[in-house]
Parts: structure tokens; C-alpha cells; sequence
């Protein structure tokens, strides 16, 4: 019995410590729900996230025409299509 707890406490945590690739994270993000976001947005979803990063994601998704960007620098906000 304790065997089975502990391949499941294993199991549990290897699942929570896995790293997402980009499109990982912008399929979650977009399974949210969310119809209008900024970068800051993005990254109290993700935590851990650099603002770099996030950036990057951000700008992945628009060639991916996953979202569009509206506005510039601190006023870019990102409307889901």
C-alpha cells in the first residue's frame, strides 16, 4: 500500500514540476477564457515567468495568429480573434 502512495506522490509531483514550452503555455492561457489581455495578465497566470519571457510567448502567438496586439508599450493589449 505504501508502495502505491508513494508512485503516486512521485507521479504527482513530477507532473507539477514539468517545464512548458511556449505553446504549452499559450494553450492554457487561452483555454482560460480571457478575450482581452495585457502581458501582465499573461504573467499572473504564469508566475515564474520572466517579463522577457513572457514577451517572447506573446509575440509567438501573434505569428501563430492566435491573438492580435493593439496599442504600443506599456498600452499594448492583445485581443484573442
Amino acid at each position: 500500500m505504501l508502495g502505491v502512495i508513494e508512485k503516486s506522490l512521485e507521479s504527482l509531483l513530477s507532473y507539477n514540476n514539468r517545464i512548458l514550452k511556449d505553446i504549452d503555455r499559450l494553450e492554457y492561457f487561452l483555454k482560460l477564457g480571457t478575450k482581452e489581455f495585457t502581458r501582465k495578465d499573461y504573467m499572473n497566470v504564469f508566475k515564474d515567468l520572466s517579463s522577457a519571457t513572457a514577451s517572447r510567448d506573446l509575440k509567438k502567438g501573434m505569428e501563430l495568429h492566435l491573438f492580435e496586439r493593439i496599442g504600443v508599450l506599456n498600452k499594448t493589449k492583445y485581443i484573442i480573434q
